[in-house]
């Protein structure tokens, strides 16, 4: 800076002393030497305008450079030319480092755009206009469709996806079949929302749950069939071992007659039991598909607590906020409600001060979610899987559909339902719903 303001002073100077002489030269009436004098000023006023002319284009030049990012420039050869000397090394170095940030930049967006195209799992990011700003290969492969632009582009391969795109949230799974080479996987979504250089972008991501949702299956119906063979066993095999006495017993005695009579009760007893409990299978088969409406938390639970009351099961609740409303079957989820405060209520009839609560509130997504809980006996850890097995029971006379039923319902609302219990300390069962299913 000192040499450059050292060369602008060496041209000021001058352009100064040059019109203060033209001035005076005026006052004493030399003409001729006045106009050589202001001739001399103009032209210390073109040299000096030249001067500071090429210091701003070398520093257009490295705006320039920063701008469109064309680094390949060096200021070395304009130490003469206009730019003082001290400059160049700071512009030299900040051309260097701007030169470094690119290439580091564009190596780890080259890494990491190769990382996402190697993940077999397709992921998409949109902004809020639904145009697709990024998309990773599996996610070309698996939907069909090159170089789409915006979410409409994929109507044509796969009509659910649009409307997925558009309407997922934080906090969301949502289920789409996808059709590839003949094969048809389901896949579930999930989304998180970022912002990038000021933009809000959702990125959605899709997992392919088929194998597990077969495995899931399949571990279903081994339960299901150990559960109905064991049952089934139970009641034929004492069926035939008595109808085989029968067919060997001479019934032309008392004795005999009334040893058929009671084989016959028990036939009877037996095939009765049997009966119910098919017909217990049937109920988890025909649960209708839901009516959803508008339902007023308050008011529903105001029913189902006049409703308990009756059969002496009692329990406080509480919403939040107070005019909470579900889009649901009430009839459905009052099913629930009463099989869950059923099954609380009996957990505590051996507790000196029984205790049943519902909670009723939103997430941290703004889901509903349901807690009811109890300071019962609680499940030990080893059933815990298997309170949602079809039949599976560990009270006596109970029939083993009430918490399998309720899951059905769940399902049926694209809702979920877990346990958490400590034995000697209570039980929590909490039910939850997507956000699309709240008002």
């Amino acid at each position: 800076m000192k040499r450059y303001t050292i060369a602008c002073l060496l041209r000021l100077s001058p352009l100064v002393i040059a019109f203060l002489l033209s001035g005076y030269l005026l006052a004493v009436q030399r003409h001729s030497l006045a106009l050589l004098a202001l001739a001399v000023g103009c032209l210390f006023i073109v040299q000096t305008f030249r001067f500071l002319k090429r210091t701003a284009n070398d520093a257009k030049r490295l705006i320039d450079a920063i701008q469109f990012s064309e680094f390949n420039i060096s200021f070395q050869h304009f130490v003469g030319k206009g730019l003082f000397p001290e400059l160049i090394p700071q512009m030299e170095k900040a051309v260097f480092r701007f030169n470094e940030k690119l290439k580091h930049t564009e190596i780890e967006q080259h890494f990491y755009d190769l990382l996402l195209n190697r993940i077999d799992s397709p992921i998409l990011v949109i902004d809020k206009t639904d145009t697709i700003e990024w998309i990773n290969k599996a996610a070309i492969d698996e939907f069909g469709k090159q170089q789409p632009r915006h979410v409409n582009d994929f109507s044509t391969n796969t009509p659910a996806l649009p409307l997925i795109l558009k309407n997922i949230t934080p906090g969301d799974v949502k289920m789409i079949k996808v059709k590839r080479d003949g094969i048809t996987r389901q896949l579930a979504a999930t989304a998180v929302l970022f912002t990038s250089r000021g933009r809000p972008l959702k990125l959605v991501s899709f997992k392919n749950i088929q194998p597990v949702l077969e495995e899931s299956e399949s571990d279903a119906w081994k339960k299901l069939i150990r559960v109905l063979t064991h049952e089934m066993m139970n009641s034929i095999t004492p069926i035939i071992s008595l109808a085989e006495t029968l067919s060997d017993a001479d019934s032309s005695t008392v004795k005999d007659y009334d040893v058929m009579s009671k084989a016959l009760q028990t036939i009877h007893r037996r095939s009765k039991g049997l009966v119910e409990f098919v017909g217990n299978y049937q109920k988890l088969t025909r649960i209708p598909s839901p009516v959803f409406n508008a339902v007023s938390v308050a008011g529903m639970m105001n029913d189902i607590c006049d409703l308990l009351r009756a059969d002496g099961v009692l329990f406080s609740y509480e919403i939040q906020p107070e005019d909470l409303v579900f889009v649901a079957d009430r009839t459905l989820l009052e099913q629930v409600f009463i099989n869950l405060l059923k099954n609380a209520w009996e957990a505590c009839s051996l507790t000196a001060k029984p205790e049943v609560k519902v909670e009723i509130y939103r997430n941290a997504y703004h889901n509903p979610v349901i807690v009811v809980s109890d300071n019962g006996c609680g499940i030990l850890p080893g059933i815990q899987d298997k309170v949602f097995v079809p039949f599976f029971t560990t009270k006596s006379g109970g029939s083993g559909i009430g918490l399998s039923i309720c899951r059905q319902i769940l399902i049926l609302h694209n809702g979920s339902i877990t346990i958490e219990s400590e034995p000697g300390k209570g039980t929590r069962i909490i039910m939850s719903f997507p956000q699309h299913q709240g008002l």
